[in-house]
């Protein structure tokens, strides 16, 4: 099975990579008054990886403030 795994995971790499070179365009990003050319592929990864950790660090307090509310009061 974990055979399986590694040939799905590196085709879906595989795919995605051969996508982004395919697809190696430029774009203008505006920041502030400040403008960048970067290529769409690298953007979207930044985008991804930017979401992956403020969605990480978002869910994490959610939990922490749940379990301060709901754990019973010490006396």
């Amino acid at each position: 099975m974990r055979v399986l795994s590694l040939l799905f995971l590196i085709a879906v790499v595989g795919a995605l990579g051969y996508l982004g070179y395919q697809n190696s365009y430029s774009t203008q990003l505006t920041v502030w008054d400040r403008s960048f050319s970067v290529p769409i592929p690298l953007l979207v990864g930044a985008v991804y990886v930017l979401g992956m950790l403020t969605g990480g660090a978002l869910v994490g307090a959610l939990k922490r403030s749940w379990h301060r509310v709901t754990e019973p009061d010490r006396a």
